[in-house]
């Protein structure tokens, strides 16, 4: 069955595969935690400006950095680019860490923190989705997408 990149030397396949519902998970999550972390800096900005306090502005910059790093995850993830997987993997690691430090004293909101890393890491590392991996990068191993540079000749 060539052109179909079912990895049994009948070559790379032609188009990214589809994405599975446990990939779409993965990539939903991130993308909702970017929107959390807009909501965050929107309403950091207000309360920020309102009171002149520079540091909830500083924090408020440092929230939209992570959001944009965030929106960046989830379009990698879908486009099935090797970065977005460990990239989005280190996130919610950080998070669970996160959480695990809030639970002595914020236990609902420690939960609210480690839930979705959980389910993104659940999503992540399901079969249909390290599948639809391996092909996304026989994929982008064939068709690269920026030529390569001629060769020097001296």
């Amino acid at each position: 069955m060539a052109g179909t990149g079912s990895g049994t030397g009948g070559g790379a396949p032609e188009a990214l595969p589809p994405r599975p519902a446990s990939l779409v998970i993965a990539v939903g999550v991130v993308a909702l935690e970017a929107v959390a972390l807009v909501v965050a800096t929107v309403a950091f900005v207000v309360v920020g400006a309102g009171a002149g306090a520079t540091s909830v502005l500083a924090l408020a910059g440092m929230f939209a950095v992570l959001a944009l790093g965030l929106v960046a995850v989830a379009l990698s993830l879908w486009r099935l680019h090797r970065w977005g997987r460990p990239a989005g993997i280190a996130w919610q690691v950080l998070l669970v860490l996160v959480g695990l430090s809030m639970f002595s004293t914020e236990p609902l909101n420690a939960v609210g923190v480690i839930a979705p890393a959980a389910v993104f890491l659940v999503a992540i590392l399901m079969p249909a989705s390290l599948r639809a991996y391996e092909l996304g990068a026989e994929y982008h191993a064939a068709h690269p997408s920026a030529p390569a540079p001629p060769p020097k000749r001296w």
